[in-house]
């Protein structure tokens, strides 16, 4: 049976070969001859309606947004129904904008009801205005307060209401003697983080230290110039770390460091001689003076300088 198929196959194949100038006669070669050609050929014409179908729909998509960018808000006929952005169907006196935009995000055009233009406009263009907000990569390298605006604000201030308390009265500042000093930026550029706000100073008097006499003597050599004599205030100042709770971390160690090693006594401090800088006495130095020479040429008296030049010397006698 194999055999005979592939005899049934090779003949078709030649009358194929022999044929094939003719278009007609290969068409008619596949829809009688071989099987299932009828199928593949209805197969065939409906993919190319599907093809034609979706081109046809192409054209429309285009045709609606091209109306869309002249400004036609309404669909032409037999164009898909357009579908228009937030930021035109929302509703500024209706809309609860807190929940639109609940925390910080890039610019977002197509929710933000406000036409914003931002840049350098374009070239060989007569209105000479900056671009618009859809598209534009300039107003996403910005923050925004989009998400703070005032009803955001009273909301979110109403909700922790409850949780704060009054300012307390009796407030003693010796009680809180450290004073952490740090620094907000508000700039323009595309991260809130600025690098100079990780920084992180701390100051404290230390009259507000329990010391004896040793271990205020011995804490100050250990600060060095970081102590001021004339307000007696320890400053320490840490912007190595990345982040600022990293630096005040750090910062406060150092404070509890100098502080415990300050009230240790090692046993060669009892030895340690204070050693007292030597202070030269004032020394006047003599300005180094050449030899006046002096020449007798006749009867007169000459001074010669250092290059031989001679000057008359007039000497005065007292009657």
């Amino acid at each position: 049976m194999a055999a005979a198929m592939r005899r049934f196959t090779a003949q078709k194949v030649l009358e194929f070969r022999t044929n094939s100038c003719n278009v007609g006669i290969i068409n008619s070669y596949f829809r009688k001859s071989l099987p299932c050609c009828s199928y593949v050929t209805y197969v065939g014409k409906a993919a190319s309606g599907m093809m034609r179908q979706n081109a046809q729909s192409t054209d429309r998509n285009k045709q609606g947004r091209s109306t869309l960018q002249k400004g036609r808000r309404t669909p032409q006929k037999g164009s898909n129904v357009l579908n228009h952005t937030r930021s035109i169907k929302m509703s500024p006196e209706t809309t609860d904008w807190p929940s639109v935009y609940s925390g910080s995000e890039t610019y977002n055009p197509s929710v933000i009801p406000i036409m914003v233009r931002m840049g350098r406009y374009r070239h060989n263009r007569t209105d000479k205005m900056p671009n618009r907000s859809f598209g534009n990569i300039e107003l996403m390298k910005i923050p925004n307060f989009f998400h703070l605006s005032p009803p955001a604000i009273q909301r979110q201030s109403e909700a922790i209401k409850h949780l704060c308390k009054p300012w307390p009265t009796d407030l003693n500042p010796s009680t809180r003697p450290i004073r952490v000093i740090t620094r907000n930026y508000l700039f323009a550029g595309p991260s809130l983080y600025h690098p100079r706000s990780r920084k992180v100073k701390i100051q404290i008097s230390l009259k507000d230290l329990i010391l004896d006499e040793h271990a205020r003597n011995k804490l100050i050599e250990l600060v060095g110039p970081r102590y001021d004599k004339e307000t007696d205030t320890l400053t320490i100042v840490t912007d190595r770390c990345p982040t600022r709770k990293q630096n005040k971390d750090y910062a406060l160690y150092l404070l509890t460091v100098l502080y415990h090693e300050a009230w240790k006594t090692e046993s060669w401090e009892a030895d340690a001689i204070v050693e007292e800088p030597d202070v030269a006495p004032e020394t006047i130095k003599n300005k180094r003076r050449s030899p006046k020479r002096f020449q007798l040429i006749g009867d007169e008296l000459y001074r010669l300088n250092q290059y031989g030049k001679a000057f008359k010397v007039d000497i005065k006698t007292k009657v």
